[in-house]
């Protein structure tokens, strides 16, 4: 069974990304092959980057830094539930990913993104910086325009937005499995 981070892309009070990630969390119920968490950066009280040594390092000097990486390395795969603020992700998410590096090393992800051209800029950015984690990130987004998916302020998706999730999903256990012997061969070779 593939463990997945589900990962809030923002911390603006009153956004739309709860009921998208609720709306993640819904559909990743009825698989089999996943167990799903809800992982939102905010409870975290990570401030604004704070680590003096480089992430890729890995030798954080504090607790917050050392909780949020423990809880990452728990999981196989992420989907980000990112926004798009002024053609990116929000300052929130790229602050948190900063803390971290290796966690996220030959592990998958996928990107659910929103906004009023679907976020697809966002995505694209989170694309390069998920890149330089050695994150694979699969082909296929589930992308919302907050005009066609959103009605009075409450996440209605249309199937034709829907519709990519369901393989989106799938490579994501596909690559899953694939790179948890790439993690383990890794283990092994480090032990040695």
């Amino acid at each position: 069974m593939l463990n997945i981070a589900i990962i809030p892309g923002t911390s603006r009070p009153q956004a739309l990304n709860p009921q998208i990630v609720n709306w993640v969390e819904q559909q990743l119920a009825s698989n089999g092959d996943v167990r799903a968490e809800v992982v939102d950066f905010g409870s975290f009280d990570l401030p604004l980057l704070d680590e003096v040594i480089p992430a890729g390092a890995k030798m954080y000097a504090n607790d917050h830094t050392k909780a949020w990486g423990a809880k990452l390395e728990e999981f196989d795969a992420f989907i980000f539930v990112t926004p798009e603020y002024n053609h990116s992700i929000s300052g929130s998410l790229k602050n948190a990913l900063d803390f971290v590096a290796t966690e996220f090393n030959h592990k998958v992800a996928g990107i659910v993104n929103y906004g009023a051209d679907k976020g697809v800029r966002a995505a694209e950015h989170l694309r390069h910086i998920l890149a330089n984690y050695k994150l694979a990130v699969v082909r296929d987004q589930a992308s919302f325009s907050i005009f066609t998916d959103v009605a009075d302020g409450t996440f209605a998706p249309a199937e034709v937005s829907t519709a990519p999730f369901a393989s989106m999903v799938d490579d994501i256990v596909a690559w899953g499995e694939a790179l948890k012997s790439v993690r383990e061969a890794g283990a092994e070779e480090q032990a040695a």
